[in-house]
């Protein structure tokens, strides 16, 4: 999945002149299935069958390690860091293709995608997701086609969360004004409050309606009508 990332800095030069739209990934453009069934159902079955436990005691003792490093540092989103801590003797990649078939794009993914394409905006993805999440959701799910980049915080920056030098990195590389990008994600802080901190058109996806705002959104489809 690397062709993604191919030539940055042809890429990053040809951008100045386009409108950006950048999407976090997992609760945004594909729904938490997958990443819920590795973390909650494939470690634990692994550790239950590897110390002879239940599965519940496995997911019970789990779900206490992960809160003991949570999601502020970067080990909590290293699947490689879980299995050796847990003494596993499973090849991350293995296990994440082990529930591929969990992979789910929200419905109006595609049909919003495909239109700000049509309408001459260029697609990023901003996540705090791995490599390795990042390039199976690719690969296993139609969005590739229409992601010209992709950038992970933890794996690119070294990052847990999307702060502000992360965008202002990502405005650099790409050479863009922050009024030149949209970005659109389910999380307030990260995807909504600290990107409009430092100029991005930001807005804030709940696909609940719980939340209320001129710059709060339902669905992606939603999102691409008002900005095209």
């Amino acid at each position: 999945m690397n062709y993604v990332l191919k030539d940055l800095g042809r890429l990053g030069s040809s951008l100045a002149d386009l409108r950006v739209v950048s999407f976090d990934l997992d609760g945004t453009l594909v729904d938490y299935s997958f990443v819920e069934a590795v973390w909650f159902e494939g470690v634990p079955k692994l550790l239950s069958n590897a110390r002879g436990i239940s599965f519940d005691e496995a997911l019970k003792l789990v779900n206490e390690e992960y809160d003991k490093v949570g999601p502020s540092r970067l080990e909590w989103y290293d699947l490689g860091y879980w299995l050796s801590k847990f003494g596993l003797r499973e090849e991350p990649n293995r296990l994440l293709h082990r529930f591929k078939d969990r992979l789910r794009l929200y419905p109006d993914t595609l049909p919003a995608l495909s239109r700000l394409r049509e309408a001459g905006f260029t697609l990023i993805i901003i996540t705090s997701a791995t490599r390795d999440f990042i390039d199976i959701t690719l690969t296993h799910t139609n969005l590739a086609p229409l992601i010209t980049r992709v950038f992970s915080t933890t794996s690119d920056f070294g990052k847990a969360g999307k702060d502000e030098e992360v965008y202002l990195t990502v405005l650099a590389e790409l050479n863009l004004r922050p009024s030149d990008l949209y970005h659109i994600g389910d999380s307030r802080i990260f995807d909504f409050e600290i990107p409009r901190r430092v100029g991005v058109k930001a807005y804030l996806l709940d696909r609940s309606g719980k939340e209320r705002g001129e710059f709060v959104v339902m669905s992606v489809e939603e999102f691409a009508s008002r900005i095209t």
